[in-house]
């Protein structure tokens, strides 16, 4: 097969059928597969340990200073939820090779986690469940909603994931009807989200339904 360079096609015949460039006959070398850099990815397993290592001793650390200066408040879960968000985005977001899908689903979780133990550990405002994790939510689906959009050939590949972020839109107001959150609008938003990027794709997107038939064999 012979490729244009101008057309971006590829044929069997020696000149291109669109715009009737003589096309290089000679065989040419092709790489299926991109090469595999091991040295690359010792580096990256060597300082995602390396990061982890260290988040645990801080915390240990953070936490014998606490018992021994100020047991009454242990401010060391503000520090335990900090390392821990910091650790997933090195070692997932960072240095791995994940899909991006799901480097933004996890974002959303690991963040919704951090922001969850700040409030509870400042007061228990409710600022967290009330208006952060919703609009989190929302932002999450919105970013993967783009990148399909801009990916259309690619699609299925974030098909578990938006569906899963999409699921994680109705927990806001399952918390509201719950009584944990108190604010409805962010909630309904939240849920109103989700509902209406899952019928866009329904109505628009001709292999979605295909793609849902095949998950769950409809």
């Amino acid at each position: 097969m012979n490729k244009c360079p101008n057309c971006d096609v590829q044929v069997s015949q020696s000149t291109c059928p669109l715009c009737y460039t003589q096309l290089d006959t000679e065989e040419r070398q092709y790489e299926w597969y991109p090469d595999y850099n091991s040295e690359e990815q010792r580096i990256r397993t060597r300082i995602s340990r390396l990061s982890i290592l260290a988040g645990s001793l801080a915390v240990l650390i953070c936490l014998m200073i606490n018992i021994i200066i100020l047991p009454q408040f242990l401010w060391v879960f503000y520090v335990a939820a900090s390392v821990f968000y910091v650790m997933v985005s090195i070692s997932h977001t960072i240095l791995s090779g994940s899909h991006i899908g799901g480097k933004i689903t996890i974002q959303v979780i690991s963040l919704t986690i951090l922001l969850l133990v700040i409030d509870a550990m400042s007061g228990n405002l409710q600022w967290s469940v009330d208006y952060a994790v919703p609009f989190l939510i929302i932002a999450g689906i919105l970013l993967i909603s783009i990148i399909i959009l801009r990916v259309p050939l690619k699609w299925t590949g974030y098909f578990s994931f938006l569906l899963m972020m999409i699921g994680m839109g109705f927990i806001p107001i399952i918390l509201y009807v719950s009584q944990v959150s108190h604010v409805l609008w962010p909630s309904l938003t939240a849920a109103l989200f989700a509902v209406t990027v899952f019928s866009v794709f329904l109505l628009f997107a001709k292999s979605f339904m295909t793609q849902l038939s095949r998950r769950f064999h409809i």
